[in-house]
């Protein structure tokens, strides 16, 4: 399928605008002529042409930390930190079955596409739903770095809240996969679905350092240096991980360190709480940071120090983690979120993150997130061709004088008119062309009750241990 965009604004590799067409063949950007095309057939005779006046071409956004299943949980629980709230999330999660699992996933897709998201690092809880969850992904037509999640030690038996014999014999209940399990599961996924179609990409996924013992680090390590996985983990996003890490890990990044992970094949969400001497290992290794600034405060989890890392040249994607704690789905708002929070309590306006940094973020960074930085999140000859066109013909973008700090400041996602991956449309004219959208929502509110009746159960179990888990907390936090 050849594709020719003709006549648009592009934001460029360099955060420049540029006037020019670009011609699409397959799945690649295969051609950027500049300039206004005055001819009247099409460059190369392209199949479609697409006329561009008044349209805006950005690179798709890359959301690079984000939980699917969550999207059938917003407005649950947000008003409490991680440690009490992971009792309710993980209270919800364990009432989903598979096609509650597809309905979510697909769900998110339609509200990424149409905020311009074509990428989604997915760090996924229910590995016995993965294929569930690769198949919704696959009639989406997103693209995916899919990271189902490793643990083996629950956070009762890391963090030091003291529970009563009849609530630990009910948790004891409950096993998880073994590291050997594991390493199978990981196998034939791998088998099934590794590149398939160019846009579906398997990492390994440690749930957190913390939840994992040293014999599933070591199989996380093998995985990786066998088949070339990049890997995904959550990291250090509150204070009592790190407190409780430096004392029974001696230090989480260490901990990961000691088992072959600190390398540049490593993203880590959150990062909130890194000792200096932490930021630097990860600074050596060329890690990948993903901030989640929405869930960070809606959680009270602390501010990530997002300008000291990139000054020191650590490359920081974003993410809008999962629906019940965090907001949309939407990274202009993530972007806006990131550039205002830095800039509170730095009287250095010297040190403030511009527009451009944060758009960087939300493209180039979070190609690197992905480990796809050869082909993701530029308008770029040879890049896939994962594209958003903006219609620039609405109020927020009248005047037109700033193009990058519009995309941050003003825009939330309204002027989103089209969207290609990996040169396929899945969005046209704002309507989602690869999925019915209007049979997905009417699926998900058909169902919600029954769901939320399968939560009862699992949600008084949740409040039995609350007192416990409040108790914990504020023993560290006063």
């Amino acid at each position: 399928m050849s594709i020719f965009i003709q006549n648009v604004k592009m934001v460029n590799d360099e955060m420049e605008i540029e006037e020019g067409s670009i011609y699409v063949e397959n799945s690649r950007i295969e051609e950027i002529i500049p300039g206004t095309w005055q001819a009247e057939y099409p460059y190369n005779n392209a199949r479609e042409v697409i006329r561009g006046d008044n349209m805006l071409v950005i690179p798709g956004l890359i959301n690079a930390h984000y939980h699917s299943y969550s999207n059938l949980f917003k407005g649950t629980e947000n008003y409490f930190p991680l440690e009490p709230w992971t009792l309710y999330t993980v209270a919800y999660g364990h009432a989903l079955a598979e096609e509650d699992i597809k309905l979510s996933v697909q769900l998110g897709a339609i509200e990424m596409m149409k905020n311009g998201i074509t990428s989604c690092l997915d760090h996924f809880p229910h590995i016995s739903y993965s294929e569930a969850a690769l198949q919704a992904y696959e009639a989406s037509g997103m693209r995916v770095s899919f990271a189902p999640m490793m643990h083996d030690i629950p956070d009762h038996q890391f963090l030091p809240v003291e529970l009563p014999q009849d609530i630990l014999e009910q948790l004891n209940q409950s096993r998880a996969p073994s590291h050997r399990e594991i390493e199978l599961f990981y196998q034939e996924l791998l088998r099934n679905w590794q590149d398939k179609n160019q846009k579906i990409t398997i990492m390994a996924a440690p749930n957190a350092p913390q939840r994992c013992s040293t014999e599933m680090l070591a199989m996380c390590e093998k995985l990786s240096n066998e088949y070339g996985l990049h890997i995904h983990t959550h990291l250090l996003e509150t204070k009592i991980q790190q407190e409780i890490s430096e004392k029974k890990l001696s230090g989480s990044v260490d901990y990961l360190g000691r088992h072959g992970l600190v390398n540049s094949q490593l993203t880590v969400a959150h990062a909130v709480w890194l000792q200096e001497r932490e930021l630097e290992l990860l600074n050596e290794a060329n890690v990948t940071i993903v901030h989640n600034p929405h869930s960070n405060m809606i959680l009270g989890s602390g501010r990530a120090p997002i300008g000291k890392y990139l000054r020191k040249g650590i490359s920081v994607a974003l993410g809008t983690d999962a629906s019940n704690c965090g907001t949309q789905h939407n990274l202009f708002e993530i972007m806006r979120s990131t550039i205002m929070l830095d800039r509170i309590g730095e009287l250095d306006f010297g040190k403030w993150l511009h527009a451009s940094d944060v758009f960087k973020m939300a493209t180039q960074y979070g190609a690197c997130a992905m480990g796809k930085q050869e082909h993701l999140g530029q308008v770029r000859q040879g890049q896939l061709a994962d594209l958003v066109l903006l219609d620039t013909t609405n109020a927020t973008w009248t005047p037109e004088n700033d193009v990058i700090s519009q995309l941050v400041f003003n825009e939330n996602g309204q002027s989103v008119d089209s969207v290609m991956i990996g040169g396929e449309w899945t969005v046209k004219n704002r309507k989602i062309l690869s999925i019915d959208e209007e049979e997905i929502i009417w699926k998900v509110k058909k169902q919600r009750g029954e769901l939320f009746a399968k939560c009862t159960s699992n949600l008084s179990f949740a409040e039995k241990q609350l007192p416990y888990y409040k108790s914990m907390y504020y023993s560290y936090s006063n």
